[in-house]
């Protein structure tokens, strides 16, 4: 059985290693490059084989936000460390802030701007946040990356970190479909670690009844059932046996939520499925760490090649953060805020 450690470690490095392998093809389209199968130079950012990239930096700033704080969410902690990121380089594996999505610069420019702030200017800023990117088209995959430290602090409290799924997202990806990709995320993190007999298939099945509001990701999840009179397939098995030239991997947060479940769900180990996902190139870094920060919480830090782990540029940073939220779930004494 896998250690609830395991399990920790396992989600947080994952995002890191999968992002930094999906990182050299991010922008690139499948078919066009030298398939990945290990750490390679990423020749657009100029970075070293191993490095991660904006998706586990942002990640991090979650996790140690969530530590610094001793579990409790607030979020204009988490804002400010995402400034520090944009800023300083905060928890970035090159000291910098070389990679950054649109809707995360045009909103982390507005809390820029508002430098330190009460909580009544908090909702001010929002609100302009809200007006700027509360439209389909900020509707990236930005706030979703990073969302993976909720459901491994908050597993034991389900609501709450369904309720913090959702407003984790909202200072960079306001949208409600944003917010609800990182719920159904959360949700199934949350079944991994507090149910560990279930199955790929059981899980599967949770996801379909998910009780989505946004149209358009219940429609993504809802066109695998077979609708047939005389089923030949169960869902579960339709969704695993589609071909990735279905499956789109942009950076549009549906997509990426569908590609990083495809791969899981449709691969037997984490190193399998790990490659398979940022093979599909395009924004092949945060689906794949989308995909890393899941299947990691399955199969748990033993199951990811050591080369990978020990390959990572800056891993002290994560040996320390992965440190602190082991401890402080070991710790206990959070919960319902």
């Amino acid at each position: 059985m896998v250690s609830t450690p395991s399990r920790i470690r396992g989600s947080l490095y994952g995002t890191a290693v999968v992002d930094a392998l999906g990182g050299p093809v991010e922008f690139r389209r499948r078919g066009t490059f030298a398939p990945v199968t290990s750490y390679r130079f990423n020749a657009t950012f100029g970075l070293k084989p191993g490095t991660w990239t904006d998706d586990t930096s942002t990640m991090l700033c979650l996790a140690q936000s969530l530590v610094d704080t001793d579990g409790k969410f607030v979020i204009h902690d988490q804002i400010r460390k995402y400034v520090r990121w944009y800023q300083d380089g905060y928890m970035s594996a090159t000291g910098k802030c070389f990679d950054i999505g649109n809707a995360t610069r045009q909103s982390l420019d507005i809390w820029r701007e508002a430098g330190n702030i009460s909580a009544l200017e908090l909702r001010h800023y929002q609100n302009m946040v809200d007006r700027a990117l509360t439209h389909e088209r900020a509707c990236g995959n930005g706030s979703l990356m990073r969302c993976a430290p909720i459901p491994l602090i908050y597993h034991h409290f389900p609501v709450l970190a369904q309720k913090s799924a959702a407003l984790a997202s909202t200072p960079t990806h306001p949208h409600p479909t944003c917010q609800e990709a990182c719920q159904v995320y959360t949700h199934l993190i949350t079944l991994i670690m507090t149910k560990p007999g279930i199955t790929k298939a059981e899980l599967f099945t949770a996801l379909q009844e998910f009780p989505f509001t946004s149209t358009v990701l219940r429609t993504t999840f809802d066109r695998y059932k077979d609708k047939r009179e005389e089923q030949s397939a169960t869902d579960f098995e339709h969704f695993v046996q589609t071909p990735d030239f279905q499956i789109k991997s942009s950076g549009y947060v549906v997509h990426t939520l569908e590609a990083a479940l495809w791969a899981f769900f449709s691969t037997l180990t984490f190193q399998e499925g790990a490659l398979k996902v940022v093979n599909l190139g395009d924004d092949a870094d945060t689906v794949g760490a989308v995909y890393g920060g899941l299947s990691g919480a399955w199969y748990g830090i033993e199951a990811i090649p050591n080369e990978w782990i020990d390959g990572l540029q800056a891993k002290s940073i994560l040996d320390e953060v992965a440190g602190g939220v082991v401890k402080l779930v070991e710790k206990g004494g959070y919960g319902e805020q």
